[in-house]
Formats: structure tokens, sequence, C-alpha cells
């Protein structure tokens, strides 16, 4: 049933934003694509949405005592358990997410380009007359090196909202989504603070960020959030074995 809503809403959204004839406002990637600026925005709001709702849900039932029980009686390990809920809220939602939306995608995009087939629009990076040919999402997120952490953030906003369901007894996705922002404000705030109290009285040499130091900041994004999912989940763990005692 969330698949069938998740499939809507997408093709909901494809639907009411299919470019007229006469709209020349695209934006043109490096490989000569014209891209359709709706999609990028749709496909992390959308993902981060539904990954985080099917985490938020899995072990809900612990908070209710007549359904806890089922749950308890099932005959398998909390180690099991918890293997499975990591493959469904991890591998399962998201596979299933990035499939739904590349098959919806492909679909429309291969009737855009076939309404645009005779159709020529001037690329504002080259100024030559090019055709016109819409890119798939895969070829939007590539495009864009900074969407890298997109690899690894879905492992830690599934580990943070699995937790959740693990540990609230109710409103589980609110209160996680209330946890989460008033963490991220903290971290926020005292990052401004630390960085201010480190450059004060400091004269900057230069503002410009070279590509090693680009890498330096994708590299410690990819192992701090590594890190971080696999805290989060063996707390989500210990918590599962508290609930289920």
């Amino acid at each position: 049933m969330s698949l069938m809503v998740l499939t809507a809403i997408i093709v909901g959204f494809y639907f009411f934003n299919i470019p007229e004839i006469e709209q020349d406002n695209f934006r043109w990637t490096n490989k000569g694509l014209t891209q359709l600026g709706f999609k990028l925005p749709l496909f992390l709001i959308a993902g981060i949405l539904f990954i985080s709702i099917v985490a938020s849900t899995y072990f809900d039932v612990l908070g209710q005592k007549q359904k806890a029980i089922m749950e308890l009686m099932t005959p398998a390990s909390i180690t099991e358990k918890f293997l499975c809920g990591i493959f469904f809220t991890t591998v399962i939602s998201i596979v299933s997410y990035l499939l739904i939306f590349y098959v919806v995608d492909k679909i429309f995009v291969q009737h855009i380009n076939h309404v645009w087939e005779k159709q020529r629009l001037l690329n504002y990076h080259t100024q030559k007359i090019m055709q016109v040919s819409f890119s798939n999402i895969f070829d939007d997120i590539t495009e864009e090196k900074e969407f890298k952490f997109l690899f690894v953030s879905p492992f830690l906003i599934t580990s943070v909202f699995l937790l959740g369901s693990v540990y609230f007894n109710r409103f589980h996705y609110v209160k996680t989504a209330v946890s989460i922002t008033a963490f991220f404000t903290l971290a926020i705030f005292l990052t401004a603070k630390i960085g201010i109290w480190l450059m004060n009285n400091k004269t900057p040499i230069h503002n410009r960020v070279v590509i090693g130091e680009k890498d330096f900041i994708f590299t410690s994004f990819f192992w701090v959030t590594t890190i971080l999912t696999l805290i989060i989940w063996t707390i989500a763990y210990i918590r599962l074995k508290e609930k289920e005692v």
C-alpha cells in the first residue's frame, strides 16, 4: 500500500510538471542535457519521507501492549529480529524507492523526449543551438559532485528513525523528528560559536576551496556518517533487548 501511494505521488508531480513546448528556461548539464528543476528536490524530499516513515513504523508495535505480545512470541532471537529490521528499513525500502522513482522517471523522460524530439534551444553553457534531450534522475544526481553524500546518508536517516521506533512508545515519527531537529539545531549553534571563537582576531588569507579540500570534506562526511550509523544501530539493538525484557 505504501509503495502504491508513493508511486501515485511521484506520478502526480511528474504529470503536473510536464514542460510546455514554449518553455525555454531549462538548466543545461555539462553533458548537453536539459534538466527538469523539480525532479531533484522531489527525489530528495520524497525519499527522506518514505524511508524515514518505513523505519519509524518497523518496531512501533512494541509500544502497544496487545500487539507487543504477538511480536515477543515470534520464534526468533533479538539479533535475528534486529537484523531483519535493518535489512527491511535500509535495503528493501531504499531499493524499492529507487526502483519506483527510476521507472516513473524513465517513462516520463522517454515520453517528454519524444514530444520534444524536433525542438532545439540555446545551450547557455556552449552558446550553441542544440537538440533538446532531457536528463534522467541519475544524470541529475551524478551531475553534482556534492551529492556524493546521498550514498551514505539514507543509512543514517533510517538508523535514527529505527531507533525512534524502538525508543518511543507513541508518536514515534513526530518525536524522532523533533529530537533530530533539536539535536541539529544545537550542533549548528555550537559549531558556529566554536568557529567564531577560533577565527576571532584572525585575518583570512584566501577564501578559495581547492579540490583536495573538497575531497577531504566529503571523505570526512562519509566516515562520520558511517560511524554515527553504526553507533545508532548499536544503541537501537541495546534498547530493543531492554524493551523485550
